[in-house]
């Protein structure tokens, strides 16, 4: 039954107009993104309207489904497009999602990817709330102050404020 209906949505994403794609993201947000987040993306990326953009975005703000921290971030780091990977990151900060299980990825962005979609990484880091474990910080810190050395040039100043941010998590 479940996969019927995922298989529906899925098509009216790929095939609705406008209004049909509008009603379909309203049934998403109750039944949730993460099963349906790779046909999210392919409207984001094949829709020309701003409108449905904006709701695309909008959706992924709004997710709290645990079970999308890892597909969000596989779907990041899959991304080609400059465009849309940093509209996922901006829908992460924007989230009450806690992407401490997934925080290299957004620290690896700091170190590799363009200034904007860097500084979109830095603030999901920077603005991450809850309790993370001493063991979790020591990783984090390590892992931020081995690849110190390998930061673009533009993003720097960025890549340096990563562990002071790190070890200022609550415990």
């Amino acid at each position: 039954m479940e996969n019927n209906r995922l298989k529906s949505i899925e098509d009216s994403l790929a095939n609705g107009g406008k209004d049909a794609v509008m009603a379909v993201l309203e049934q998403i947000r109750e039944i949730g993104v993460p099963k349906l987040l790779p046909a999210l993306v392919k409207v984001y990326k094949s829709c020309g309207d701003d409108d449905v953009k904006m709701a695309v975005f909008k959706l992924l703000c709004d997710a709290s489904q645990p079970g999308l921290v890892d597909v969000m971030a596989e779907t990041i780091a899959a991304e080609s497009d400059a465009n849309v990977k940093q509209m996922l990151v901006t829908s992460c900060w924007y989230s009450k999602i806690d992407y401490l299980p997934r925080l290299e990825l957004f620290i690896d962005l700091v170190f590799d990817a363009p200034f904007e979609l860097a500084f979109e990484a830095f603030t999901v880091v920077e603005n991450r709330q809850g309790s993370i474990s001493d063991e979790r910080r020591t990783e984090l810190i390590s892992y931020i102050e081995n690849r110190l050395a390998e930061t673009s040039s533009a993003n720097e100043s960025l890549a340096e404020s990563l562990s002071e941010i790190v070890k200022n998590y609550d415990k």
